[in-house]
C-alpha cells in the first residue's frame, strides 16, 4: 500500500466530532545565506515566499530548520568548506503574526563559532520566534513548548551530522548518543501530551536511508515520540510507518542556495502540515514545493507533482521488505564512503594532508568527548 494517498494525505485517526483542531506547519531547510541573502539585499523581504505565503495562514505553528548561522562577528572554529552565514535581518522575510519556531539542531548552527551560535539564537528570540535544538547555560533553547487549544506539544531536536564544540562550552549544539536520546524521550513523554523530535542525520545528497539513521528513528519512536521529522540530506527520503507513528526520513530544503543544476533532486521538499485533535496527530497533509531559478519558492504541481509523488512511495516501499530495505542500506552507504572521500580530497588539496588528517582526528576526538 502507497505511504501518499493521491491526494497526498496520510490519515492517522478518526476525527472528533466538535473538538477543536490545530494545526502545525513543518518545513524543510532554510539557509539565509550565500545568494538567498543576495537576492534579500536586492528585492527585499517579500521576494522568496512571494508565491507561498497562503502556506503561513492559519497555522498554530511553523517550525523550520535555520541551516545557518546569523551572526556579522565571530570566525569559523574548524576549515569546514561551506559556511551557511547570514545576518539577523533576513529573518524579515518570514510574513508578520504568525508564531514560528527555528530548529538550530544542524551542522552549520556553529559555523562561526560561540559568538555566532550566540547571535543567531539572539536573532531569533528578538524575532519574536520560538527556538530549539541548542544546549548549554547560554540559553534555555533545548525544547520548545506549543500550548494548542487541542494539545500541548513539545519540540525537541538533535543532531547526530552536527561537528560539536568540545563539551563545558556556555553553547552547543544538541548532540547525544542514542541513549542519552531515548531518556529524554522517556522523561519528555511524561510532561506533554504530545512530542515531536527532530533528526539532522542521514547520508546528504542520497535519495536511501541509511541503517544507522533508521534505527535511530525507530529508537526515538520506540521511547515514545509521536514522529519523527528527519533533515540533513537536502534530498526527500522515503516515508515510514513504525508502530502507528511516522517517520519522515528527509524532507529536502524549503529555501537554500544549492546547485540544482548539478544536483536537481535538491530543489524539492515537502512542508508537512499536522492537523491535532483531541491530543493526537489525526492526519498529516503533505505538500510539495520547489525551489526556482530565481531562488523562490513554489508550489510544485503537473506532472512534476505526479512523478515526485510515485519516487516517494517507491522510496517508503523498500521498508516494508527485509531484502529491499537491505539494499537501500547498501547504496545509502556507497554513497557515504563516495561523498567522504571526495570531501577529504578536496581538502587535502585546499589545506594540505596534514591539516586534513588533524582536523579529521580533532573530529573524532571532540565526538568522543561528546559521548
Amino acid at each position: 500500500m502507497s505511504i501518499l494517498s493521491s491526494n497526498w494525505t496520510i490519515k492517522l485517526a478518526d476525527y472528533a466530532s466538535k473538538s477543536p483542531k490545530s494545526r502545525m506547519l513543518f518545513l524543510g531547510d532554510i539557509a539565509l545565506a550565500r545568494g538567498v541573502g543576495g537576492k534579500i539585499d536586492q528585492y527585499g523581504n517579500d521576494y522568496n515566499f512571494m508565491h507561498v505565503k497562503e502556506i503561513f495562514e492559519e497555522k498554530s505553528a511553523v517550525i523550520f530548520n535555520l541551516e545557518c548561522c546569523l551572526t556579522e562577528r565571530g570566525e569559523p572554529w574548524e576549515p569546514k568548506p561551506v559556511l551557511m552565514n547570514g545576518i539577523e535581518g533576513y529573518l524579515n522575510i518570514f510574513p508578520q503574526n504568525v508564531n514560528y519556531v527555528a530548529n538550530v539542531a544542524n551542522n552549520h548552527f556553529l559555523d562561526l563559532g560561540v559568538f555566532g551560535a550566540q547571535d543567531t539564537i539572539d536573532a531569533v528570540y528578538k524575532k519574536g520566534m520560538g527556538c530549539f535544538g541548542a544546549t548549554g547555560s547560554y540559553s534555555e533553547s533545548f525544547e520548545h513548548k506549543v500550548n494548542l487549544p487541542s494539545a500541548n506539544v513539545s519540540l525537541i531536536a538533535y543532531s547526530p551530522a552536527a561537528h560539536p564544540f568540545p563539551a563545558n562550552t556556555e553553547i552547543n549544539v544538541s548532540y547525544k548518543s542514542v541513549c542519552e536520546m531515548v531518556t529524554d524521550v522517556k522523561k519528555l513523554r511524561m510532561t506533554t501530551d504530545l512530542l515531536l523530535v527532530s533528526l539532522h542525520q542521514g547520508v546528504e545528497f542520497c535519495r536511501y536511508t541509511d541503517k544507522v539513521s533508521r534505527k535511530r528513528a525507530q529508537a526515538l519512536i520506540d521511547a515514545g515520540a509521536d514522529c519523527v521529522i528527519c533533515h540533513h540530506t537536502h534530498v526527500i527520503q522515503g516515508i515510514e510507518r513504525y508502530k502507528g507513528k511516522v517517520i519522515f526520513y528527509g524532507i529536502g530544503n524549503f529555501l537554500i542556495d544549492i546547485d540544482t543544476k548539478a544536483m536537481p533532486n535538491t530543489k524539492y521538499s515537502l512542508s508537512l502540515d499536522f492537523v491535532i485533535q483531541d491530543k493526537e496527530i489525526k492526519e498529516i497533509k503533505v505538500i510539495p514545493f520547489f525551489i526556482n531559478s530565481e531562488l523562490q519558492v513554489e508550489y510544485l504541481q503537473g506532472k512534476d507533482k505526479d512523478r515526485l509523488e510515485q519516487e516517494i512511495n517507491w522510496l517508503s516501499s523498500f521498508f516494508s521488505s527485509a531484502f529491499f530495505v537491505q539494499i537501500n542500506y547498501v547504496l545509502a552507504r556507497a554513497l557515504w564512503v563516495k561523498l567522504h572521500l571526495k570531501s577529504v580530497a578536496n581538502m587535502c588539496q585546499r589545506k594540505g594532508v596534514v591539516a586534513t588528517i588533524r582536523y579529521y582526528f580533532s573530529r573524532v576526538f571532540i565526538k568522543l568527548l561528546n559521548k
